[in-house]
């Protein structure tokens, strides 16, 4: 073997050697810090859980509420809505000739209003008509009284005889039942005139009540034909309601809710409202009822809401005795509370009435030590706890 081989044997077991030792300290380093991780602390191993968590004393806010008298409120979003829109059709048939400026989409008309006219010249002549048909049937109904007088002057004058057959029980044979007959004809032609009347005021294009036109597009020249073409869409003033939606808890909390006031804010004016009534089902998608509010006074309301508005309604709930006002901050999670109990921390769910101005409305109940307000840290079932009052706070 030359001196050059032998040098280079003993180079590559040095590196050997080096390398084995570097991963011998490096599994040594591991060790140690896996040791020293898991190794608890003297001072960890010295202090007793209980001991721990006697000596942090956590303190805690009570209040002591007194039972008193109050109601409470629900707040709903409602939309403003009518009982039904009303189809405007004309009832005779003919060329429009006139169209008054309050049958406007959006104008407001009053009771009987004129708002279109139908042409009346056929109408009218049919009116003229008729009242020559009353004339001429009230003077072929005096013309037969004439004649009635003038046959039982006659049967005064010559008694019927037997075997004058020209003669018969009333008069004349031929004449019996012309004054009835006559009379009958002039009733006729005073309904006729009534019919006339009747078609010529269907001229009029008009409602019987108050109310705004939600959309028309009638003008002068258009030909309408009667129970066939609708000119325009409108709504009555009267009929004006607030449709609220609200869960069975809180219409369960309301009862007896028909007649119940409430406040509806829309558009940012307030309107004094009254619960009319209640769905009998609730919706299949939300699980919710709705409530129908009526406006009142408002036919005598300066504006009112147009339908579709959104609008935020506030009904007062009865007036229930023993009930706790808390503040809000005594509610903790699922509508429970933390009640003190000879110094350690309890959780109670109270009857939860709704909320008002106040606050959170519940039943009484027995409050213990009194009731946590505010935060309490690492709160749990039994904690120790120092109860101050939360006025000191």
């Amino acid at each position: 073997m030359s001196e050059s081989e032998a040098q280079g044997r003993e180079s590559g077991q040095q590196s050997r050697w080096r390398g084995l030792l570097q991963l011998a300290i490096i599994v040594a380093v591991i060790l140690a810090a896996i040791f020293f991780a898991r190794a608890p602390s003297r001072e960890f191993l010295e202090i007793d859980p209980s001991l721990a968590e006697a000596r942090v004393e956590v303190t805690a806010a009570v209040i002591e509420p007194v039972a008193t008298r109050a109601s409470h409120k629900v707040v709903l979003t409602g939309t403003v809505t009518t009982l039904g829109n009303v189809a405007l059709i004309p009832e005779v048939s003919g060329e429009v000739v006139w169209v008054s400026e309050n049958f406007r989409s959006g104008t407001e008309f009053k009771a009987d209003e004129t708002l279109a006219r139908v042409d009346p010249r056929e109408f009218e002549l049919n009116l003229e008509k008729a009242k020559l048909g009353l004339v001429a049937a009230q003077q072929s109904l005096r013309q037969r009284q004439d004649e009635m007088a003038r046959m039982a002057d006659l049967r005064g004058r010559y008694p019927a005889q037997p075997g004058q057959p020209f003669f018969g029980t009333e008069g004349f044979l031929g004449t019996e039942g012309t004054i009835e007959k006559a009379e009958a004809l002039v009733e006729v032609a005073r309904k006729d005139i009534a019919l006339a009347e009747i078609a010529l005021d269907e001229t009029r294009l008009r409602m019987p009540f108050d109310g705004y036109v939600r959309s028309t597009g009638l003008w002068p020249g258009q030909v309408v034909e009667r129970v066939v073409t609708n000119v325009g869409q409108v709504y009555a003033k009267h009929l004006l309601r607030v449709r609220a939606r609200i869960s069975a808890f809180d219409l369960n909390s309301l009862q007896p809710v028909i007649g119940r006031r409430a406040v509806a804010v829309a558009d940012g004016r307030s309107y004094e409202t009254v619960v009319e009534r209640v769905s009998k089902e609730v919706d299949i998608e939300t699980r919710l009822a709705s409530l129908y509010l009526e406006v009142l006074d408002q036919e005598n309301a300066d504006m009112l809401p147009p339908p579709g508005t959104f609008a935020d309604v506030t009904v007062e709930g009865p007036m229930q005795d023993d009930v706790y006002v808390l503040p809000e901050s005594a509610l903790q999670i699922n509508g429970s509370v933390w009640l003190v109990d000879d110094g350690r921390l309890t959780g109670y769910t109270p009857s939860s009435l709704g909320y008002s101005d106040g606050g959170w409305l519940v039943r009484a109940f027995d409050t213990r030590g009194g009731i946590v307000v505010g935060r309490v840290p690492g709160a749990r079932e039994g904690l120790n706890v120092n109860a101050v009052a939360a006025e000191a706070q």
